[in-house]
């Protein structure tokens, strides 16, 4: 795992500021990532110290508090117990899930096949962004593409390369309009990729720049 979110995003994330797409690629990230882990941790500790010198007032009601935690409702809903990492099917392979994903295992759509080679799902997440699992065949290459927003990819099983470099299980990518590149898979291994775009992919080089004139580009 060799490709991680910038520091500022972990600590923007520990302090809540990531809206949900970015917040839950992180998050997808952080389960499998010890180094990133490690990241949080740290920042979570100073943000709990930072938290702790900060003056109390001394005026608080003790009695007046615990009156109104005796007055709240009675939860009626039952314990949630742990959940259990689900599975996904796609061309004749199984992969199993994060477990940040799998809570979300049954908003996950019907799979498209993009000339029987590279497959996706449409996952009903979170509001401002495309979320899809994208799922490429082995010996695969994408033709070269720019982003009009921001793409952010998680790697989830197998790895793919592109002009920047290798990218494993765990490895986060953040792309943007400044990036062309042509994914691609090597012979003997597939991909399986956690993807969230705010805006559709635009074609730069061959025929499949044709898709740019519907709907000025193309989401998975």
């Amino acid at each position: 795992m060799s490709y991680h979110p910038k520091l500022e995003m972990l600590q923007a994330y520990v302090q809540g500021d990531l809206d949900a797409v970015d917040g839950f690629a992180l998050a997808t990230h952080i389960e499998t990532c010890p180094l990133c882990q490690q990241h949080v941790v740290r920042m979570e500790d100073q943000a709990g110290r930072e938290l702790e010198a900060l003056p109390v007032e001394d005026s608080m009601d003790m009695s007046d508090l615990f009156d109104k935690i005796v007055a709240l409702d009675t939860c009626d809903e039952p314990i949630r117990i742990a959940r259990s990492p689900r599975t996904v099917e796609v061309n004749e392979r199984q992969f199993t899930l994060p477990l940040t994903l799998s809570r979300f295992s049954d908003h996950i759509g019907e799979w498209k096949s993009y000339g029987g080679k590279v497959f996706s799902a449409p996952i009903e997440l979170v509001d401002g962004a495309r979320v899809n699992l994208l799922y490429i065949s082995a010996g695969v290459k994408i033709p070269q593409h720019t982003h009009k927003g921001f793409e952010s990819t998680l790697v989830l099983h197998g790895s793919f390369r592109d002009e920047e470099g290798t990218y494993y299980a765990g490895d986060y990518l953040l792309k943007d309009a400044s990036t062309k590149h042509s994914p691609f898979t090597r012979e003997g291994e597939d991909c399986l990729c956690l993807t969230f775009l705010t805006e559709p992919m635009l074609f730069t080089q061959g025929v499949a720049r044709i898709f740019n004139r519907f709907g000025k580009g193309l989401y998975p």
